[in-house]
């Protein structure tokens, strides 16, 4: 059973954020011609999650991260 603390933390991502996340993840997979299955591409995923779960919840602001991942 999940505590108070982490029921008001847990933040899921839902379709409409996770298609974002994903653009900006497909773009930058073919602005730096990379595999999906590269740990490049992991590593990129997981800097996108992290961003947005952090507050970076727009277009611009997720293609600059995964410009700068």
């Amino acid at each position: 059973m999940m505590s108070l603390a982490q029921t008001m933390s847990f933040n899921p991502i839902g379709p409409d954020e996770l298609e974002m996340i994903g653009k900006a993840f497909q773009d930058e997979l073919q602005r730096r011609a990379l595999s999906r299955k590269s740990e490049e591409a992991e590593a990129l995923a997981a800097d996108l999650i992290s961003a947005y779960q952090t507050g970076i919840r727009d277009d611009l602001g997720l293609s600059i991260v995964a410009g700068l991942s």
